[in-house]
């Protein structure tokens, strides 16, 4: 290298040195970089610029202390430096010191106040202190400037935390939100369902179906002068029904209401095409959450007869109202109709259009799916075998959208440095394609992601059921996905593949296994000495109040088959007030497929951090740390300031225990093999 050479000649050119750690910077190799800069200070140590890249380097190499000197110098030499100030505020939230984070956040707007890179940090800073008032009124500031993806999912982010009123301004943004996936849907739900209820005629159609529950209402009853033409027109209400389940009970109640009362005008006026927007989004509503709604046995017989109808009108050819398409639609799947294909032949409202891709067009393709999905290993396992009906049965997560990292990483190390900036991560040599395990993928989401977070990897993606695999490798390629591999196969026998993998990502199986701990040790097997794995395990303790709930749905004798969770799930709401609700966290009792996995699974084990953290030092594993909320680090941060890597599963136990829903999702986090 030329530098090098120069070097030689003159060992005191500062230049040299400054362009030799550039050089090296590009080659990825930091610890280098990061002794030519030093260099460079030793010969010139007011270059700004040099302080600036050597604190960079030094945060991505895990060493905060000496990255946040090297801002604190670059500034004390410029001190209208904005960026300086960020990095040092980013460096600080690293490390927990949210309010000088905070401080330095805010002295860089004072110089660039429409950088949207710090505003969105000061967002983020804002959102861990516990202050979403604060972390939305920056994302709106960041997100007049520029629409980018960071502000966009803080934006996100903000809401999901948010409490009180909303503000009615935010509805055009939320319909883009939910339409573009800015975030998970359900974080932007309670604010979405908020808002409905703020119109006026919306408002007095849902408390006129709650008054009356669980009685019927005529169309006229339930959506007076005004109603339906409401509903018709919010087109918040649509991109809601249309992107996730509604997870209010309330809401729920209208609705149920509001389909009776489709499915009447639809058996005694057949061509009339008044709310044809609003039944249609009902329609895919009750699609998405499986069609979990409260139906009693009149509407079962109604149902059926419209059924018969649309039956003789396929076989004769004869028109079919698009209001019985939409009726229909919202109590069975169109695709269960013989003949189903024939309805893609006709011309439709585009409200239709919508429906029939949802339910017959993609089905159809699924179907075709199906036959071709590989079966790598064989399935005997008596649990597997339950588990695997029970998933072919209801597919699980069933979802419309998945919001996509739009941050992509170099390497496992880039990406984990990133979450766990205190981490020992060596950088792994180059060379190889990224090899990665997703085990227990269900229906895509986790595979998907992750092909997002590292395009150039390959992911090997399996699961029990051939059902969930399916809708995943329909949802992988309507995304233009490429890079999954996705297989029918048994984790316990992944040894008999012969292959081997830098990362493994369990997310969401070893808790539904016979054995949790004999399915972790099967997956350690398959990976790599200094591999990575990420891995989802059931509390003890965050889920003791399901596991009574639990006990009481078996003691009571409920069923696991649809009937019997939609007939459970509505004497349980018609005794509870407050449903389903854990900090802040909408119910999984809202889609028949995640009811049964929280309360009827056939498997499921719970564990405590005592005892992972016997199993890692048994098997000579390395915790890097959890994946939890930035809030939630932080309030453990403040609990033990002495833990800053925040690693210590004693305390991290302790504070579970004084903290019981800090893990009501699950445990998840990050371990490195040795």
């Amino acid at each position: 290298m030329h530098y090098r050479k120069a070097l030689e000649l003159r060992p005191n050119y500062a230049d040299a040195h400054r362009n030799l750690g550039g050089a090296l910077l590009q080659q990825g190799k930091l610890a280098d970089a990061a002794a030519s800069y030093r260099n460079t200070l030793s010969f010139s140590a007011n270059n700004v610029e040099v302080l600036l890249n050597l604190g960079n380097i030094l945060g991505e190499l895990g060493k905060p202390d000496e990255a946040i000197d090297c801002y604190r110098k670059a500034l004390i030499l410029r001190s209208d430096f904005p960026l300086a100030y960020n990095n040092l505020g980013a460096t600080l939230f690293s490390v927990g010191r949210l309010d000088e984070a905070i401080a330095c956040y805010l002295r860089a707007l004072q110089i660039a106040p429409n950088l949207v890179m710090i505003l969105n940090n000061l967002a983020s800073a804002y959102l861990a202190q516990g202050n979403p008032v604060a972390a939305l009124d920056a994302t709106k500031r960041s997100l007049r400037i520029e629409e980018s993806d960071d502000a966009k999912a803080i934006f996100v982010s903000c809401l999901g935390h948010a409490q009180g009123v909303p503000d009615q301004q935010l509805r055009p943004i939320l319909v883009r939100a939910l339409a573009e996936c800015w975030g998970w849907p359900h974080a932007l739900a309670r604010v979405c369902i908020d808002l409905v209820k703020l119109d006026v005629h919306i408002r007095e159609c849902v408390a006129r179906a709650v008054e009356a529950w669980p009685q019927p209402l005529s169309a006229q009853t339930l959506f007076g002068a005004n109603g339906l033409a409401a509903l018709a027109a919010d087109s918040l209400l649509s991109a809601l029904l249309d992107a996730a389940p509604i997870c209010d009970v309330e809401i729920e109640r209208f609705l149920t209401t509001a389909r009776r009362a489709l499915l009447d005008t639809a058996c005694e006026a057949s061509e009339s095409s008044d709310g044809i927007g609003f039944y249609s989004a009902l329609a895919r509503q009750c699609f998405i959450n499986e069609y979990v709604f409260s139906v009693t046995s009149e509407e079962v017989r109604k149902a059926a007869d419209l059924r018969n109808r649309l039956v003789a009108a396929l076989e004769a050819g004869t028109p079919v109202p698009p209001r019985w398409l939409a009726a229909a639609a919202a109590y069975f799947p169109l695709s269960s109709l013989p003949h189903s294909d024939r309805l893609l032949q006709g011309e439709w409202p585009e409200q239709i259009r919508t429906i029939l891709a949802q339910q017959v067009r993609d089905p159809a393709e699924e179907h075709r799916i199906g036959a071709t999905v590989a079966r790598v290993t064989a399935i005997e396992d008596d649990v597997s075998l339950l588990v695997q009906r029970q998933y072919e049965e209801n597919p699980y997560p069933r979802w419309v959208r998945v919001p996509l990292p739009h941050k992509k990483a170099a390497s496992v190390e880039e990406y984990l440095r990133q979450m766990f900036p205190s981490a020992d991560l060596d950088r792994s040599p180059e060379g190889g394609k990224l090899e990665i395990l997703v085990a227990g993928c269900g229906t895509g989401q986790q595979p998907i992601r992750t092909a997002y977070q590292f395009p150039k990897a390959r992911i090997l993606a399996i699961d029990l059921s051939r059902s969930s695999l399916v809708y995943a490798i329909r949802k992988t390629r309507e995304l233009g996905v490429s890079s999954i591999e996705y297989a029918q196969a048994d984790l316990l026998k992944l040894g008999s593949l012969g292959r081997q993998f830098d990362v493994v990502e369990a997310g969401g199986v070893l808790h539904h296994l016979a054995d949790p701990w004999t399915g972790w040790r099967a997956l350690l097997s398959v990976l790599r000495p200094g591999g990575f794995m990420f891995v989802g395990l059931y509390s003890s303790i965050a889920r003791q109040q399901l596991v009574g709930l639990r006990k009481s749905i078996s003691a009571e004798g409920y069923g696991t088959t649809a009937d019997e969770i939609r007939r459970w799930r509505q004497d349980f709401l018609n005794a509870n007030k407050e449903v389903g609700l854990a900090d802040g966290r909408p119910s999984d009792l809202f889609t028949i497929s995640s009811c049964r996995d929280l309360l009827f699974h056939v498997q499921e084990h719970h564990v405590t951090l005592t005892e992972i953290e016997t199993f890692l030092a048994d098997n000579d594993i390395t915790f890097l740390g959890f994946d939890v909320a930035p809030n939630i680090l932080q309030s453990y941060r403040v609990r033990f300031p002495d833990d800053r890597a925040a690693t210590n599963l004693a305390q991290w136990q302790a504070f579970e225990r004084e903290n019981p829903e800090t893990f009501f999702g699950m445990y998840q986090f990050w371990i490195r093999k040795s």
